[in-house]
């Protein structure tokens, strides 16, 4: 992945964080935690396309918010970012190599996937399937499609991938994340996160996530740009992700 070259390793962001490379058949997850009480929830952040990767967290303070809420805090690079080399691009798969791995670790612990932009496409995919290990997700910034990146970001590449749709029906059947939300069970609750100038992961889009989510959920629209949320919103932010982890019953499935 281009922006996954460009990756600056900054050590002094993870000072204090426990380090852990979790490896499967041809695959090395390279991932940070720090786990505060082995019976409290545990949240996996999972990071947007940029080349900081897992850092993100640690720079925008997200992980610093969940640890001050008391929650044991997984980070990992999704591979071919950060620390883990590239493999493939089931990253779906990443996501369910780092869960079990602390599956094992905390047993007791219910497990929440906070994604944010390429990282909540991950996670509506992961959920998407029968057999995983989440107990709620929050969804902040997520697209509609693959497709939608490629034509903001990319016309060639996208006008490459609509050929090849067509010659090969189903290539990007797993990156359709409407028709992945609906296939979303057994989680407790969602939390999805837009805003109001986000021009790349719309409020429309992720209005159709919602009318696709067949799990209770709430979905809030904060100020600021792309990946702006937490930075531009911290109170409305905190008492939600609070509210999701702690006392999901208040949630509606109404905006």
């Amino acid at each position: 992945m281009p922006r996954g070259k460009n990756f600056i390793h900054k050590p002094a962001l993870e000072t204090g964080w426990n380090h852990t490379i979790i490896q499967k058949d041809e695959k090395s997850i390279s991932s940070i935690y720090k786990i505060q009480n082995p019976e409290f929830p545990t949240v996996i952040l999972c990071h947007p396309y940029l080349a900081e990767s897992r850092q993100f967290f640690l720079k925008r303070g997200h992980a610093q918010m969940y640890i001050d809420l008391g929650l044991n805090v997984v980070i990992f690079d999704f591979n071919g970012f950060g620390m883990s080399a590239f493999v493939n691009f089931k990253y779906e798969e990443d996501l369910d190599i780092v869960i079990k791995h602390f599956k094992v670790l905390l047993p007791e612990s219910s497990f929440i996937g906070h994604g944010i932009s390429f990282g909540a496409s991950q996670v509506i995919s992961y959920t998407a399937s029968r057999d995983h290990l989440l107990d709620h997700i929050i969804i902040e910034n997520c697209l509609d499609s693959n497709l939608s990146y490629y034509k903001k970001r990319n016309p060639k590449l996208h006008m490459l991938m609509r050929s090849l749709m067509f010659l090969i029906p189903g290539i990007n059947k797993n990156h359709d994340y409407i028709k992945s939300t609906q296939k979303i069970s057994r989680v407790v609750s969602a939390l999805l996160i837009y805003n109001e100038d986000d021009d790349l992961t719309t409020i429309s889009m992720g209005q159709q996530i919602q009318d696709n989510l067949t799990v209770e959920n709430k979905f809030i629209i904060c100020k600021g740009k792309h990946l702006e949320a937490f930075e531009k919103n911290k109170d409305l932010y905190i008492h939600w992700v609070n509210t999701l982890i702690f006392n999901s019953v208040h949630l509606s499935k109404n905006p």
